[in-house]
């Protein structure tokens, strides 16, 4: 058990570095594609800057003036949107111009702010790119909005001094859309190595507490050997050791003990071999019509005669009430059920049975059940915090033989217990 969960440890630490790795580089992937992104929008922008000088060249005296000598630098192509596009060798001609000094008439000086972003947004849209704002200002003039935006710089080369801010909004789904056929296996693999470590926890949650049921179960069960053995060595020695022929009622009180413990040793015995799950799944129950009242009487009659502590069991079911039942199991649900409430109780019990056509409760005002321990109760082999106290008997099949018996009829179990308030078992026809 150390060794598995020295495994699973080791298992879960390293599921959790390759989590860890993969996310860093998800994240490193997403900020190249939005870096990316980006420069796809410098060039937009880049495109508008260039494309509104053209249209404010050609419009002015410069054009006319030295439109061949323009046109040796000039590339300009005609796109299907309709939208004019520079290439490369426009963008170095007219970055050196303007070095070189080209100057604008004073009437076309300046940027018309509105024609670029116009042409920015066609930019954009061209590339596939709709942000909800967009917007290109000249650095050093405040822009001013409510979302958060995305920005960078443009300026024609690094000895210009015109250059500009750009904005955009965030554009993070269109960034992790790119990222989709990476996405989805990471959170899939995310997904199934999470669900696998949860049921590897619980597995190994589980099978300490099955270890744990199985020390208690031959804690207990020791005790609960040894017992009727020493009872029914010492009488068989005694009779060794004294035996005296002429005192048969003395014989007869050994023989009759040694029986008893013998007796109890094979019920014991019984009692577990019915708790194998193969047995109850091939157990076939002898249905008849049964009286409750008569078989609660019977087992409370039992019950009563061999409790080691004063008890009252008040039973209020009318005579007529009658179910389908096997009465042979039915009378060891009530009988284990009373046992328990007579163990689990302090120097005096009182039981209450009742019963109508549609339930069947009793009832104790007994030492109760911790809340933490009710959702157990009824496992293979458990038994609550009292068990461990030898004079509280058992070894933990009692109520799990109660809710398979229950089960097999077809009915179902509750419990209502609060800890020094008593115990309350309902049975659901």
């Amino acid at each position: 058990m150390k060794r598995l969960r020295l495994i699973t440890t080791l298992s879960l630490i390293l599921t959790a570095i390759a989590v860890g790795v993969a996310g860093y580089n998800l994240i490193q992937l997403y900020f190249h594609e939005k870096e990316q992104m980006m420069k796809t929008v410098r060039e937009c922008a880049e495109n508008a800057i260039l494309l509104e000088m053209i249209g404010r060249m050609e419009s002015s005296e410069i054009a006319s003036q030295s439109y061949v000598s323009l046109n040796a630098f000039l590339e300009v192509s005609q796109q299907s949107e309709g939208q004019i596009a520079a290439s490369d060798s426009i963008r170095t001609s007219l970055a050196s111009l303007l070095l070189f000094g080209l100057e604008f008439p004073d009437d076309k000086s300046k940027t018309d702010m509105e024609v670029l972003d116009s042409i920015f947004k066609a930019e954009l849209a061209r590339h596939n790119l709709y942000p909800r704002i967009s917007s290109i200002v000249p650095v050093g003039t405040s822009f001013h909005n409510d979302i958060p935006l995305w920005e960078t710089q443009y300026s024609y080369s690094s000895a210009s001094q015109s250059a500009f801010d750009i904005y955009v909004s965030r554009m993070n789904g269109k960034v992790l859309s790119r990222m989709w056929g990476i996405i989805i296996p990471f959170t899939a693999v995310l997904i199934l190595l999470s669900f696998l470590s949860i049921y590897l926890i619980k597995t190994i949650y589980r099978l300490r507490t099955i270890e744990q049921m199985k020390d208690d179960f031959a804690h207990n069960m020791t005790h609960e050997l040894k017992t009727p053995v020493a009872v029914a060595y010492s009488a068989a020695d005694s009779m060794l050791r004294y035996y005296d022929q002429s005192d048969e009622t003395r014989n007869k009180r050994f023989l009759k003990i040694i029986i008893q413990r013998l007796s109890f040793l094979s019920g014991m015995i019984e009692n577990i071999l019915s708790m194998s799950m193969e047995r109850f799944k091939t157990m076939n129950l002898n249905i008849e019509r049964i009286n409750i009242r008569s078989i609660a009487d019977e087992v409370a009659g039992t019950i009563s005669l061999k409790a080691n502590k004063p008890i009252t069991i008040d039973i209020e079911i009318p005579e007529d009430i009658t179910i389908s039942a096997d009465s042979l199991h039915f009378g060891n649900v009530i009988s284990n059920l009373l046992d328990n409430a007579i163990k689990y109780s302090g120097d005096t019990v009182t039981i209450k049975i009742a019963a109508d056509n549609t339930s069947l409760v009793i009832a104790d005002d007994g030492i109760g059940i911790d809340k933490k321990e009710l959702p157990h109760i009824f496992d293979k082999f458990y038994r609550g915090s009292t068990g461990d106290r030898y004079e509280s008997g058992g070894y933990g099949l009692g109520l799990f033989y109660v809710r398979q018996i229950v089960e097999l009829h077809g009915w179902s179990i509750e419990v209502m217990s609060d800890p020094g308030e008593g115990t309350k078992f309902t049975i659901i026809f």
